[in-house]
């Protein structure tokens, strides 16, 4: 009998890919999605997967979702409400919109599994419960940082999925890296940024081709970098493996200084890393409620990377030696750099 895994979020990047990779082994796959009728929807359903519309702030929505179901993978958006509300509440303190999308995420990701664990409960189908999720920083930094409020939500959600303990018996644990992709889309703040030398000088005059990195801390420290549409090969790893898994979501472990020099050979392009600390990249961001939220959040996160790492995590090729996961220059090959 074919088996059923149902995603949530099927039309983003993680969901997306997990959707994708478990069509491709076979399962009857459905995709959760809150608009059913967008064209990435209906590009799901061209594809054969089941689309399914639930809205993870309607609980009642999520129950037929999920009924029958062998596999659940779940994943929220922290950036989202984030974003939404960051102009009007970053001028209320320096906290307001990380503490706002936290409420958000945390909320919505106690409905999540308040509803898995009622139809574990009513159908004794459900093997296996997949969270997409990140460490909580102000543990692992025993307290040094603690404006990490993406980190902190998710791990919230992971504390409280596992005092349920029927559910967390069949569950696992998906802690995802820095995104690669991060580096284009959010290309002033995470990516590289092309150097000026002198403001008053011709362009030409500006070395047009060199770029820089601003990185906190040594640029020699390994970093889990994670191309989101290696998503589906971790799902599938915990679905095969033993559940109270906690496995790290990483296409390559290297350092920033690999990725500079990889990010150079592929596009032709001089790049250097620029080590600082918190509070000198802030200074570099004249709009301080920008700085103050978003630059800070991202840096935080950074900072407890390099220096207190991501836990007791088990690495993909722990669990399978045999698993190609795309590697850095995989991934900037197949970008497109001509408008960077």
């Amino acid at each position: 009998m074919t088996k059923t895994i149902a995603v949530l979020g099927a039309t983003g990047a993680q969901g997306g890919s997990v959707a994708e990779k478990f069509l491709s082994l076979g399962w009857h796959v459905r995709g959760i999605t809150r608009n059913d009728t967008s064209d990435a929807a209906r590009t799901l359903a061209s594809k054969g997967i089941e689309v399914v519309p639930a809205d993870i702030d309607d609980p009642a929505t999520l129950i037929p979702a999920f009924s029958g179901a062998e596999v659940i993978f779940a994943v929220t958006d922290f950036w989202a409400p984030f974003f939404t509300s960051f102009r009007e509440l970053s001028q209320v303190s320096d906290r307001a919109t990380g503490e706002h999308a936290l409420s958000i995420e945390l909320k919505r990701g106690k409905t999540i599994v308040d509803a898995a664990t009622e139809v574990l409960t009513k159908e004794g189908k459900l093997k296996r419960f997949i969270w997409s999720t990140l460490p909580s920083v102000k543990e692992l930094s025993k307290g040094k940082y603690t404006y990490t409020y993406h980190y902190e939500s998710k791990a919230q959600v992971s504390k409280y999925l596992q005092e349920r303990k029927d559910l967390w018996e069949r569950s696992s644990l998906l802690y995802m890296g820095f995104y690669t992709t991060n580096i284009k889309v959010y290309k002033n703040i995470l990516g590289f940024v092309k150097q000026v030398l002198c403001t008053d000088c011709p362009s030409k005059e500006n070395e047009p081709n060199k770029y820089v990195y601003r990185n906190i801390g040594s640029k020699f420290v390994l970093h889990p970098f994670v191309v989101p549409t290696d998503t589906g090969i971790f799902v599938d790893l915990l679905v095969r493996a033993s559940p109270k898994k906690l496995l790290m979501g990483v296409s390559e472990m290297t350092s920033v200084e690999t990725l500079s020099n990889t990010w150079s050979e592929v596009t032709g392009r001089q790049s250097e890393v620029k080590e600082l600390a918190v509070g000198e990249l802030l200074m570099e961001w004249p709009d301080k409620p920008v700085s103050g939220s978003l630059v800070r959040e991202v840096a935080k996160g950074v900072a407890a990377s390099a220096e207190f790492g991501w836990g007791d995590v088990v690495l993909p090729n722990e669990i399978d030696p045999k698993v190609k996961t795309t590697s850095l220059k995989e991934y900037f090959q197949g970008e497109d750099w001509t408008e960077y």
